[in-house]
């Protein structure tokens, strides 16, 4: 009896697989058609090596998997449920004794592994593997850009900065009578005009980022302030504006998903030092000074919020995993009465449900409005709650 139960778990690990790899691709695939959309243009008008293109489907696809892994998991093991209840197995082995927790076990393995390949990835690959595609896509996307500006022509493929010239030299390096407007946040815009610009490109860094300033000569820069009404104007003889900067590149950034976990434990350490630093002054703060400050107070905590947003996710990713296998398990069995059960659609209203809570606490927590422990974790309760109620209402004699 030993033996055949031994047998019968091996077997239960091997019929999981196959589609739990299966639906790990579907899922890997299906993402990742809507960022190729994307690469598409990048691709056609710059020129990539297929060596490249390769390298950032790769980082895209490694991306993916904390989101494509839970899902993978729910719906290989309601399939795999599903069709041993179709083929009478389940009925052959709770002939032999198995009981529903036996039966459970083998996924329960499966999905530690899972969990754990998926909390290790994280630490270290994924969060790589994100800032390699998004700075790879960044570089390629400057790179060469401003070979694109023509003679009075608005410049707008660099973020945040419209640029504009009355001529053009031929290779796009010089030009006369220049016009740049750089919006820098919600309040502060900045005017410049010059006689002469001069394009200077540099390239530096682990993913040669490019550098870029602009060369003026005699003009002024003015700066206005929206929210104070302040204006500040200077004129200038010679003047070099940073268009693209290795430390200020629109869009070459390191998010806090970009970060191994011990870099995120660091930076939610600094946002929780700096948010109780401006809270204890708010508290200590005249009605006044309170006015003044309550933005930057609300800033400092939406900050903290959203980089202990992105480290409990972690935690929380790995837990997805086994309590959607957990709950598919339940969902997938079926009795001979319920043979013709659509299991299918009550798995994707259960997946609906869960992801529509997650992405709702996620939204409240990114305002500063719920905790992050709890915004994080309530859906996976209640997902845990919901396995328990299932499998506890599972006849397993009738």
């Amino acid at each position: 009896m030993a033996l055949m139960l031994k047998i019968a778990q091996r077997y239960l690990a091997a019929t999981f697989i196959p589609p739990f790899v299966i639906s790990t691709v579907f899922f890997v695939s299906f993402l990742l058609i809507f960022q190729l959309f994307r690469l598409i243009e990048i691709v056609i008008n710059k020129g990539v090596e297929s060596q490249t293109i390769l390298e950032i489907v790769f980082h895209i696809a490694v991306s993916f998997l904390p989101m494509a892994f839970p899902l993978a998991a729910f719906f290989a093991i309601i399939y795999t449920m599903n069709k041993m209840s179709e083929d009478s197995e389940i009925v052959a082995m709770r002939a032999f004794g198995m009981s529903k927790a036996q039966l459970l076990m083998p996924f329960l393995i499966l999905g530690s592994l899972i969990s754990i390949s998926i909390f290790l990835l994280n630490s270290e690959l994924i969060p790589y593997s994100k800032s390699t595609f998004r700075n790879m896509v960044i570089k390629l996307t400057s790179d060469g850009a401003l070979t694109d500006i023509r003679s009075e022509n608005f410049f707008v493929d660099i973020p945040g900065i419209t640029l504009f010239a009355k001529e053009v030299s031929d290779d796009g390096n010089q030009m006369k009578d220049v016009f740049i407007h750089v919006k820098e946040d919600e309040n502060t815009q900045k005017v410049i005009h010059s006689q002469t610009g001069a394009l200077i490109q540099q390239s530096s860094g682990e993913y040669m980022t490019p550098r870029v300033r602009m060369h003026l000569k005699n003009g002024n820069m003015t700066t206005t302030n929206l929210e104070s009404g302040d204006i500040e104007k200077v004129l200038f003889k010679e003047y070099d504006f940073p268009i693209i900067s290795s430390s200020s590149t629109p869009g070459f950034i390191t998010k806090d998903s970009m970060r191994t976990n011990n870099e995120l434990k660091a930076i939610v350490q600094k946002n929780s030092k700096i948010y109780n630093g401006m809270k204890k002054e708010y508290e200590a703060s005249s009605k006044e000074q309170k006015n003044q400050q309550a933005r930057s107070l609300n800033n400092a905590k939406e900050s903290y919020y959203e980089s202990r947003l992105q480290l409990w996710t972690r935690y929380n990713t790995p837990l997805q995993c086994l309590l959607f296998i957990f709950v598919g398990f339940t969902l997938g069995i079926k009795q001979a009465r319920e043979s013709k059960k659509n299991t299918g659609v009550t798995a994707l209203i259960v997946l609906i449900a869960h992801y529509a809570l997650f992405f709702g606490a996620v939204s409240m927590i990114k305002k500063g409005n719920l905790h992050p422990e709890i915004g994080v974790m309530l859906p996976s309760i209640i997902i845990l709650f919901l396995g328990i109620y299932l499998y506890r209402k599972l006849d397993w004699l009738s």
